[in-house]
Protein backbone atom coordinates (compact mmCIF):
# COMPACT_ATOMS: atom_id res chain seq x y z
CA UNK A 1 0.00 0.00 0.00
CA UNK A 2 1.37 3.48 -1.06
CA UNK A 3 0.66 6.60 1.22
CA UNK A 4 0.59 9.79 -0.53
CA UNK A 5 0.72 13.49 1.17
CA UNK A 6 -2.20 15.62 0.03
CA UNK A 7 -0.66 19.25 -0.76
CA UNK A 8 -2.96 22.41 -1.02
CA UNK A 9 -3.33 24.20 -4.36
CA UNK A 10 -0.44 26.25 -3.97
CA UNK A 11 1.86 22.97 -3.46
CA UNK A 12 2.08 23.63 0.35
CA UNK A 13 1.76 20.48 2.38
CA UNK A 14 -1.02 19.83 4.34
CA UNK A 15 0.30 17.66 6.75
CA UNK A 16 -2.74 14.96 5.57
CA UNK A 17 -2.05 11.46 3.69
CA UNK A 18 -4.00 9.58 1.64
CA UNK A 19 -3.53 5.47 0.03
CA UNK A 20 -2.71 5.92 -3.53
CA UNK A 21 -6.05 4.69 -5.39
CA UNK A 22 -8.45 6.25 -2.88
CA UNK A 23 -10.16 9.60 -4.56
CA UNK A 24 -8.66 12.51 -3.80
CA UNK A 25 -10.94 15.07 -1.39
CA UNK A 26 -11.72 18.60 -3.19
CA UNK A 27 -8.94 21.21 -2.66
CA UNK A 28 -6.09 18.65 -2.34
CA UNK A 29 -3.54 17.38 -5.16
CA UNK A 30 -0.91 14.48 -5.01
CA UNK A 31 2.76 15.62 -6.75
CA UNK A 32 3.26 12.86 -9.52
CA UNK A 33 6.80 12.74 -11.15
CA UNK A 34 7.70 12.08 -15.04
CA UNK A 35 10.65 12.35 -17.49
CA UNK A 36 11.66 12.46 -20.67
CA UNK A 37 14.77 10.54 -21.36
CA UNK A 38 16.65 11.52 -24.81
CA UNK A 39 19.95 10.88 -26.54
CA UNK A 40 22.18 12.12 -28.95
CA UNK A 41 20.12 10.48 -31.88
CA UNK A 42 17.19 13.13 -31.01
CA UNK A 43 15.03 9.64 -29.76
CA UNK A 44 12.93 9.42 -26.38
CA UNK A 45 13.46 5.93 -24.01
CA UNK A 46 9.72 4.72 -23.80
CA UNK A 47 8.04 2.59 -21.83
CA UNK A 48 5.51 0.11 -22.89
CA UNK A 49 3.14 -0.34 -19.50
CA UNK A 50 2.62 -3.79 -18.52
CA UNK A 51 -0.81 -5.24 -19.50
CA UNK A 52 -2.02 -5.34 -16.13
CA UNK A 53 -1.55 -1.85 -15.67
CA UNK A 54 -3.12 -0.70 -18.71
CA UNK A 55 -0.60 -1.75 -21.32
CA UNK A 56 -0.25 1.60 -23.07
CA UNK A 57 3.24 3.78 -23.93
CA UNK A 58 4.34 6.57 -21.90
CA UNK A 59 7.69 7.65 -20.84
CA UNK A 60 8.69 7.20 -16.75
CA UNK A 61 6.54 8.55 -14.42
CA UNK A 62 5.47 8.06 -11.03
CA UNK A 63 3.81 8.91 -7.81
CA UNK A 64 5.75 10.83 -5.31
CA UNK A 65 5.45 8.77 -1.91
CA UNK A 66 4.90 10.54 1.60
CA UNK A 67 7.57 12.14 2.98
CA UNK A 68 9.53 12.76 -0.29
CA UNK A 69 9.93 16.01 -0.34
CA UNK A 70 12.41 16.29 -2.85
CA UNK A 71 10.82 15.65 -6.37
CA UNK A 72 14.06 15.32 -8.32
CA UNK A 73 15.03 12.50 -5.90
CA UNK A 74 11.66 10.85 -6.15
CA UNK A 75 12.08 11.03 -10.05
CA UNK A 76 15.31 9.09 -9.62
CA UNK A 77 14.21 6.12 -7.77
CA UNK A 78 10.99 6.08 -9.86
CA UNK A 79 13.70 5.57 -12.94
CA UNK A 80 15.60 2.86 -10.78
CA UNK A 81 12.63 1.27 -10.02
CA UNK A 82 10.71 0.67 -12.98
CA UNK A 83 13.65 0.86 -15.73
CA UNK A 84 16.78 0.36 -13.63
CA UNK A 85 18.09 3.72 -14.47
CA UNK A 86 20.28 5.23 -12.63
CA UNK A 87 21.22 9.31 -12.69
CA UNK A 88 22.13 12.02 -10.58
CA UNK A 89 20.12 15.09 -9.34
CA UNK A 90 22.24 17.45 -11.03
CA UNK A 91 21.16 15.58 -14.34
CA UNK A 92 17.75 16.06 -14.44
CA UNK A 93 16.29 19.39 -15.62
CA UNK A 94 13.68 20.34 -14.22
CA UNK A 95 11.43 21.27 -17.48
CA UNK A 96 8.04 22.69 -16.08
CA UNK A 97 5.36 22.05 -13.26
CA UNK A 98 1.88 21.30 -15.03
CA UNK A 99 -1.35 21.20 -12.66
CA UNK A 100 -4.11 18.42 -13.98
CA UNK A 101 -6.99 18.37 -11.99
CA UNK A 102 -6.04 17.09 -8.35
CA UNK A 103 -2.25 16.86 -9.51
CA UNK A 104 0.43 18.64 -10.17
CA UNK A 105 3.38 16.82 -12.43
CA UNK A 106 6.97 17.67 -12.12
CA UNK A 107 8.45 17.11 -15.36
CA UNK A 108 12.22 16.31 -16.28
CA UNK A 109 14.20 15.74 -18.96
CA UNK A 110 17.36 13.23 -18.66
CA UNK A 111 20.29 13.02 -21.24
CA UNK A 112 21.37 9.13 -21.65
CA UNK A 113 22.93 7.45 -24.20
CA UNK A 114 22.27 4.27 -22.42
CA UNK A 115 21.14 1.11 -24.72
CA UNK A 116 17.59 -0.22 -24.15
CA UNK A 117 18.34 -3.87 -23.79
CA UNK A 118 20.79 -2.80 -20.95
CA UNK A 119 18.43 -1.96 -18.77
CA UNK A 120 16.72 -3.78 -16.20
CA UNK A 121 12.51 -3.39 -15.83
CA UNK A 122 10.51 -3.98 -13.20
CA UNK A 123 8.05 -6.58 -15.09
CA UNK A 124 5.24 -5.92 -12.69
CA UNK A 125 4.98 -2.28 -13.63
CA UNK A 126 6.97 -2.19 -17.40
CA UNK A 127 6.25 -4.67 -20.22
CA UNK A 128 9.37 -3.10 -22.51
CA UNK A 129 11.85 -0.27 -23.23
CA UNK A 130 13.03 1.03 -26.42
CA UNK A 131 14.15 4.35 -27.53
CA UNK A 132 11.49 6.05 -30.34
CA UNK A 133 11.82 8.92 -32.62
CA UNK A 134 9.24 11.85 -32.08
CA UNK A 135 7.56 10.39 -35.81
CA UNK A 136 6.95 7.18 -33.97
CA UNK A 137 5.67 8.66 -30.73
CA UNK A 138 3.22 10.46 -32.67
CA UNK A 139 2.19 7.06 -34.30
CA UNK A 140 1.10 5.74 -31.08
CA UNK A 141 -0.58 8.59 -30.66
CA UNK A 142 -2.71 8.73 -33.43
CA UNK A 143 -3.72 5.26 -32.68
CA UNK A 144 -4.76 5.93 -29.21
CA UNK A 145 -1.91 3.88 -27.61
CA UNK A 146 0.38 6.22 -25.90
CA UNK A 147 -0.94 8.74 -22.78
CA UNK A 148 -2.05 11.65 -24.06
CA UNK A 149 -0.33 13.85 -20.87
CA UNK A 150 2.53 12.18 -21.54
CA UNK A 151 2.89 13.16 -25.22
CA UNK A 152 2.53 16.55 -24.12
CA UNK A 153 4.99 16.54 -21.75
CA UNK A 154 6.88 15.42 -24.72
CA UNK A 155 5.86 18.91 -26.46
CA UNK A 156 7.27 20.65 -23.58
CA UNK A 157 10.42 18.61 -23.73
CA UNK A 158 10.92 19.84 -27.26
CA UNK A 159 9.99 23.41 -26.23
CA UNK A 160 12.80 23.27 -23.92
CA UNK A 161 15.66 21.90 -26.38
CA UNK A 162 14.39 24.34 -29.03
CA UNK A 163 15.29 27.24 -26.74
CA UNK A 164 18.44 25.74 -25.45
CA UNK A 165 19.73 25.83 -29.28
Amino acid sequence: MEILDLYDKDMKLTGLTIERGKRIPPGFMIPIVAVYVYNDKGQYLIQKVAPQKGNYYSTTAGHVQSGEHDFALAMLREMKEEIGLSATKSELKLVKIRRYDYKFTFLYMLKSNVPAEMLRIQKDEVESVMWMSHEDIDLLCKMGLFNRYHYQFLLDCEERLQNKR
